[in-house]
């Protein structure tokens, strides 16, 4: 549970390095083929490399047993991070899954970070920075349900600083792709 909490915390992140085609990916939701190169290249304004794609069944708490599809890109110290698995299936499991998020937030806070909320379109979004003085990354990411999935992009450490609503606008063509 608690690696959900830091996969959709850092709301974690994207991209293939030379094609702007979807990329298949070999996981149940196929997290990877979601965004392209060419997105993905023009949101971080970097060389984007090849992602990782990889699956993990959640151990323990309300989603326990459920597969996580991660798509990973890492570009030297920046790294996007895209998360897809089936959407709660009762109002209970949605609210356990939402007080997991509030309490890795107010953990965050209680070391200083800051972190500001916002809602876009009805998609909950969010800016993290360290506290000064601790080597840590900047992010943005946002998370929504989609299509009877729950749904997670972040990008952590850009160069150039990122938005919220770039990353909403990355989630929005990723969660289009859903099936």
């Amino acid at each position: 549970m608690k690696r959900i909490m830091l996969l959709v915390l850092a709301l974690i992140l994207l991209m293939a390095w030379s094609t702007s085609l979807p990329v298949e990916a070999a996981s149940k939701y196929k997290a990877c083929s979601l965004l392209t190169t060419a997105e993905l290249g023009a949101v971080v304004r970097t060389k984007v490399t090849t992602p990782d794609d990889s699956d993990f069944t959640v151990p323990e708490g309300p989603y326990k047993g459920e597969t996580v599809s991660v798509c990973t890109w890492v570009m030297g110290s920046m790294y996007v991070t895209l998360s897809v698995m089936r959407g709660p299936q009762t109002p209970a499991q949605r609210a356990a899954g939402l007080a997991i998020l509030r309490d890795a937030d107010e953990a965050l806070k209680k070391q200083g970070w800051r972190i500001e909320n916002v809602t876009i379109g009805g998609v909950e979004c969010a800016t993290y920075r360290p506290p000064a003085g601790l080597n840590a990354l900047p992010g943005a990411g946002c998370a929504m349900e989609v299509k009877g999935f729950t749904f997670s992009l972040a990008i952590i450490g850009a160069s150039v600083p990122v938005t919220p609503q770039q990353v909403k606008g990355l989630a929005d063509r990723a969660a289009a792709r859903l099936r």
